[in-house]
């Protein structure tokens, strides 16, 4: 077994991320004093710089009153909270010797539990003193318990992470390897070393444990996962399902904990042994590998015909690691983290505790596992298509990359399965990896999901298996058909340049140059087909290979450098909502020329509904698209979103319209899409020859200062991307307000020009190099457009 390996550049990286992050805008409305990042930061440094100096004078500090109870739908943000919040309840409970939560289980259980949900929440065990403590304690056990050893085993791998250099944890995680292939009788676990039965239970956690140790580069033998794969099978119920002891009925816990630790068997013994190969036999169709594979799929089968144990912290820490394992977004057609979260979220206590499990040191530990690595944002997915397996050649592929990507990010990352007739708000991932040996054939309704997931800003890797002839020209048909020629004339299949930015996005030392075709929609590198095979140095987990730095870097590429969201993020929904209006402000997109280039913004207006409502309490009501030369000039459609990549170049009919538009009351909104100087130049040029010279628009105006309902101020903390930023500086203009610019009509502003992106910022779509606002910023500067329209007053003079 290699040693665990961080992604080439993985450091450098996090230098990105960082940069990234500070690209996030400041919160500016509706907060509740408690929700403060200020003072939640001051909680969270009370209890760890504190804590340990009060802990002297009592055994266990008074749990405080930290957390309000969430009340309507999941967001990302509310599970972050509770998150926090539950970590906050668990440094509240540690005592003076380091232990949190001990006294109703065996030694080290709950402090284990503890460590580890505290590792996962983010805590960093060189500068978090009770963490420290909490280590030292761990440390200076001798527990004769699987569970102890098994989850002890998983808090020194965690902590290793964090510092390597720091010796006593790899000695510990050695001491607990030992321990745990010692304890086994015959092919499985009980309690103690001196057991002489077994359960499934105590075995999922030696599995666990045995899988810390190979994380962090220790030997386990192959012999004791070869019992393990005969031991699941053979304990396997006809209905799929696993049971306490062989024989014994079927249950939830039980069968994720068999279904776990199938997967865990399957990555050491075979997944990682063999990849798809042309004209040779498939390494996964046939003997032990198909076997534990059938096994899984049965599993899975069950798991989805039973009702979920979601009031038990046990299952949702088992089900988590079972379907994050497999990728499963959905069991038996329901999203098992929504369903569990929401369980979760409604039982968290005032003071932080999650009372789902044995004690509520336990169960707010487990469940803050289950919300960490259920709710981390998916980075690929994998896409199901076709009829048998051929999508699913390699099958642990993605799953391998995504864990390694852990390293660049440095926080979980989630990867998922999508079926090709799922619906496209299904499409989670930034990037989606289709794969196979086999032409691949979609009907009209897959190809228009595939588009519009690319509308919302996705990015679609192919790849030939082995490099599949009869695939790789499937999917050359594929892309004709996402971008006809007649439409999207400029979106043709051609090598990616040397220079191109997924190569240089961070810096890597090719072993040989990556050889990549893409298309682009003129902005954005939008559909990507590999010349070589990169699914199979993931399946064999070959970390030392090309092929995972250039994952990466296609990642960081698609999502512009963005920090990932969390599962259920929702943009521009934070703190409270305005107040409920009854205006509705029509929008509708231009339809411009001759080709498709119009119809960049799909995902906008749709995407951005929610947050203007959230921020102004106007319901923002889409028209369909509507042609220049026929623009209606009787105020139905409020305001036109006028955008493009190309060059922008109106008919007379079109100008027409236009200025018919205007005359009659209508507002447009123009900008370029993702930045695109070509539209940005061609457009400006066009709207002074009709409305006369556009000029910025003054600071001290309504549109600007944001005095008005649902207005803000958009003269400061405004926030661009690094590449406009850099343009502005160089111009000697400021960064943190608005550079709009407007021509008037009848004394309003009634064009409203921006030389920076605001719809792909709205529609969430992430353009490298972008030449825009921030997505924050962008919803702040439509946001107040939209309001003023919707005051139904005479415009800004």
């Amino acid at each position: 077994m290699r040693p665990t390996k961080a992604i080439t550049a993985g450091v450098i990286t996090l230098g990105l991320v960082a940069s990234a992050l500070a690209l996030a805008e400041p919160r500016v409305r509706h907060r509740r004093p408690i929700d403060l990042p200020q003072q939640r930061i001051i909680n969270q440094r009370n209890v760890i710089d504190n804590g340990m100096r009060q802990q002297r004078a009592m055994p266990a500090m008074a749990s405080p009153s930290i957390h309000i109870p969430h009340e309507g739908p999941i967001t990302a943000a509310a599970i972050r909270t509770a998150i926090d919040d539950a970590a906050l309840f668990l440094r509240s409970r540690q005592t003076p010797d380091g232990a949190i939560g001990e006294a109703h289980y065996a030694p080290g259980g709950a402090t284990a539990l503890a460590a580890l949900a505290l590792l996962a929440a983010g805590a960093d065990p060189i500068s978090d003193p009770p963490l420290e403590a909490a280590l030292g304690y761990l440390e200076a056990l001798e527990p004769d318990n699987t569970y102890v050893r098994g989850i002890r085993a998983n808090v020194w791998e965690y902590a290793l992470r964090k510092a390597p250099h720091v010796d006593r944890y790899r000695a510990a995680l050695e001491a607990d390897l030992a321990w745990i292939l010692a304890a086994r009788n015959d092919v499985a676990w009980r309690y103690t070393q001196s057991s002489t039965d077994w359960d499934n239970s105590c075995t999922q956690y030696a599995v666990l444990g045995l899988w810390a140790a190979e994380r962090a580069g220790l030997d386990t033998g192959d012999a004791v996962w070869d019992a393990l794969s005969t031991h699941f099978q053979q304990s396997q119920n006809d209905d799929g399902g696993f049971g306490y002891v062989r024989g014994g009925s079927s249950t939830a816990n039980m069968a994720t904990a068999g279904l776990a630790s199938l997967y865990l068997v399957f990555d050491h013994h075979y997944g990682r042994k063999h990849a798809w190969k042309r004209g040779e036999p498939a390494p996964f169709e046939t003997g032990e590998a198909a076997r534990v594979l059938a096994a899984i799929d049965r599993g899975l089968a069950w798991l989805g015909t039973i009702e979920a144990d979601n009031d038990s912290a046990y299952y949702l820490y088992g089900i988590e690691r079972t379907a994050v394992a497999g990728g499963q977004r959905l069991l038996g057609g329901v999203d098992w983290f929504a369903e569990g979260a929401e369980s979760v979220l409604r039982v968290q206590r005032p003071d932080g505790a999650i009372p789902l499990g044995y004690t509520e040191e336990i169960g707010t530990a487990l469940s803050t596992l289950f919300l960490v690595y259920g709710g981390a944002p998916p980075a690929f997915a994998k896409l199901r298509h076709g009829k048998g397996s051929d999508w699913n050649l390699n099958p642990r592929d993605v799953a391998h990359l995504t864990r390694r990507l852990w390293s660049a990010y440095e926080r979980p990352l989630n990867w998922h399965v999508v079926d090709v007739d799922a619906g496209v708000e299904d499409f989670e991932a930034p990037v989606l990896y289709i794969s196979g040996s086999r032409a691949a054939t979609f009907t009209d309704a897959q190809v228009d999901t595939l588009r519009r997931y690319i509308e919302r800003g996705g990015t679609v890797l192919a790849e030939p298996a082995d490099g599949s002839p009869a695939f790789r020209q499937s999917m050359v048909a594929l892309l004709a058909r996402l971008f006809p020629p007649e439409a999207y004339p400029t979106t043709t299949l051609a090598p990616l340049p040397a220079d191109h930015a997924i190569y240089g996005i961070v810096r890597h030392d090719w072993k040989a140059p990556p050889k990549l075709s893409g298309a682009t929609d003129g902005i954005r590198t939008v559909f990507l087909l590999s010349d070589g095979y990169l699914g199979a140095d993931w399946q064999t987990d070959r970390v030392e290979s090309d092929a995972f730095p250039l994952a990466m870097n296609i990642l960081f590429h698609a999502t512009a450098l963005r920090p990932l969201d969390g599962r259920f993020a929702a943009p521009g929904i934070d703190g409270e909502a305005a107040p409920p209006r009854s205006t509705t402000v029509a929008v509708a997109r231009a339809q411009h020329g001759s080709t498709r280039d119009w119809d960049a913004a799909a995902a906008t207006w749709p995407a951005f509904a929610d947050a203007v409502k959230h921020a102004t309490g106007l319901t923002l009501a889409e028209r369909a698209p509507v042609r220049l030369d026929r623009l209606p000039a009787d105020g139905s459609i409020a305001l036109l979103h006028l955008t493009g990549r190309r060059a922008f170049a109106p008919t007379p009919a079109e100008e027409a319209g236009l200025k018919r538009f205007v005359a009659g009351g209508g507002t447009v909104l123009v900008d370029p899409w993702g930045g695109s100087p070509a539209f940005a130049e061609s457009a400006r040029a066009r709207l002074e020859a009709l409305f006369g010279p556009l000029a910025p628009l003054d600071p001290a105006d309504p549109l600007s200062t944001g005095l008005y309902d649902g207005g803000a101020d958009l003269g400061r903390a405004l926030r661009y991307t690094l590449a406009a930023r850099r343009t502005l500086r160089a111009g000697g203009r400021a960064t943190d307000r608005q550079h709009l610019e407007v021509a008037r009509h009848d004394g309003r502003a009634a064009v409203v020009y921006s030389r920076h992106d605001l719809g792909a910022a709205l529609a969430g779509v992430d353009v490298h190099g972008a030449h825009g606002y921030a997505p924050a910023s962008a919803r702040r500067v439509a946001s107040n457009l939209v309001a003023w329209l919707g005051r139904g007053v005479e415009a800004p003079r």
